[in-house]
């Protein structure tokens, strides 16, 4: 105990060179790893409730436990008795003091193989993915609301001639007003068409809001539309836009990119409680993993043969669903969180910077080096009148 409290002066845990044989990691980042256990119940009070550490341990262990219990004499019940053992002063938190005493106790009593089972299970916890309601998922909330209110006002007043829908459309011929190239995603030329897009934005976009914030991922989906819509522009120089498939598609292919980075962190999942926002309950990882990559194959294989099977006069904006999943990709591995950096992440994540500003450059160029009347319509510079025609949805091309 003398040797714990002179430690703890210094801030730094025992260390021991067997441990340091034994663990394929060094326990001078156990520090690191206790604050970011403690940030999983929603706050930051230097300590970490005992029953959800309880839960963690065995959610994780249970996937090991046959292995352990017939190889090395570890069972479940023995790791919970553990996490009980560790709150000493049995006030139902480990502080971290209490924390650092496990970690050295179980590294020193155990063998190789067990004591670094529990610890990795402990270091799986830290970096495990969350799923969090608070802060609310305003993003995904806000667009459902603002893409049904604006087709619900564009149906209503188009007998009247407005014009709302001619200001967010992008139009080959006022391609000089340059907020077109994202605001043509707040339209929708069908209710089906919005309705497909909204429930591709709830199953896609809520997820990928609630691990990694609203910031990151409104910069993948505004950073899909604009792609989208420069990609689109260049190969089909005469069509409307509307639709958000593009940025949609980008959260698509978003959730490939969260994997890369985290592949090896997404063991565990944390989703936080409704009704006990503090409280985290644990899910398996992995199966979670396999069906969000499995649901990004069977998206991109639908849009594939819904493009094969659609006659040209109503053909799909392939460009623009090419463009936002290429974004989404590339732009994904930069922005979104990366739980536990490692080398070849970062040269990664600099390849992907250099390949997303070379893509769209060449892409902004080209817009505005190809001369009007000759690959792009002549621009219109003419106001927009009330009484200017509504864009039929049979010459708008719609993701």
């Amino acid at each position: 105990m003398k040797e714990w409290v002179e430690l703890l002066k210094n801030g730094k845990p025992c260390l021991h060179k067997e441990d340091l044989k034994n663990n394929d990691y060094s326990r001078l980042d156990w520090d690191d790893i206790f604050d970011k256990l403690d940030t999983k119940d929603g706050k930051e009070d230097d300590r970490i409730p005992s029953q959800c550490f309880i839960e963690w341990m065995d959610a994780l262990n249970f996937q090991d436990s046959l292995c352990l219990e017939s190889k090395h004499g570890v069972n479940r019940s023995k790791l919970i008795q553990i996490a009980y053992e560790a709150d000493i002063d049995e006030d139902g938190y480990i502080d971290r003091y209490e924390f650092k005493r496990l970690v050295d106790r179980h590294s020193n009593q155990w063998g190789k193989i067990q004591s670094s089972k529990f610890l990795s299970y402990i270091r799986i916890v830290a970096y495990a993915e969350e799923y969090r309601w608070l802060p609310p998922p305003w993003f995904t909330f806000i667009s459902v609301v603002l893409l049904i209110g604006i087709y619900i006002f564009n149906e209503y007043f188009k007998s009247s001639g407005t014009v709302i829908f001619d200001m967010l459309v992008y139009n080959p011929a006022r391609r000089y007003e340059v907020w077109r190239y994202f605001t043509y995603i707040l339209l929708h030329g069908s209710v089906l068409h919005l309705t497909l897009n909204l429930c591709l934005l709830l199953m896609v976009s809520l997820p990928l809001e609630m691990t990694h914030g609203t910031v990151r991922t409104q910069i993948v989906a505004l950073a899909g539309a604009i792609t989208s819509c420069l990609l689109f522009s260049v190969s089909n120089p005469k069509a409307f836009l509307v639709g958000s498939s593009g940025a949609v598609t980008s959260l698509v292919t978003a959730h490939l990119a969260s994997i890369i980075l985290n592949w090896r962190e997404d063991t565990l999942i944390l989703r936080q409680r409704f009704r006990n926002s503090q409280a985290t309950s644990p899910i398996f990882g992995k199966p979670v993993r396999i069906a969000r990559v499995l649901l990004v194959i069977v998206i991109l294989c639908l849009d594939i043969y819904k493009f094969c099977q659609d006659n040209e006069d109503t053909k799909i904006a392939f460009t623009a669903h090419i463009g936002g999943a290429v974004s989404g990709l590339f732009v994904g591995i930069v922005v979104l969180q990366n739980r536990r950096v490692q080398h070849w992440e970062v040269w990664a994540k600099g390849m992907c910077i250099a390949v997303v500003l070379t893509f769209i450059s060449i892409l902004i160029i080209l817009n505005i080096v190809w001369s009007d009347g000759f690959y792009f319509p002549e621009q219109d510079h003419g106001p927009i009148h009330k009484d200017q025609p509504y864009v039929p949805e049979i010459t708008t091309v719609v993701p």
